[in-house]
């Protein structure tokens, strides 16, 4: 299962998210998500929170396309001794 990255995020937001994520007695971030979209439950978020959380997402995006550019195969034992030893 892929791990959710969200850069960007106050510390007051993110401390809120934990005590949620204890509150509802999830395991992990996607099972909180998954509790939160399901639930009668209401969450308020601020203006600042909320373009946060877009610059976060935004930031994501753009590190998933880096990394989806650069890793698209399993590189070999030769290309990862070459990199080792500053051979590129």
């Amino acid at each position: 299962m892929p791990t959710i990255l969200v850069k960007g995020v106050s510390e007051d937001a993110l401390k809120r998210l934990k005590k949620l994520k204890v509150e509802l007695d999830c395991d992990t971030w996607a099972e909180l998500l998954d509790k939160l979209s399901e639930s009668d439950r209401r969450v308020t978020l601020t203006k600042k929170e909320i373009s946060e959380m877009k610059q976060g997402v935004t930031e994501f995006i753009a590190l998933a396309n880096k990394v989806s550019k650069k890793w698209h195969d399993r590189p070999t034992v030769l290309e990862e001794f070459r990199a080792s030893r500053k051979h590129e």
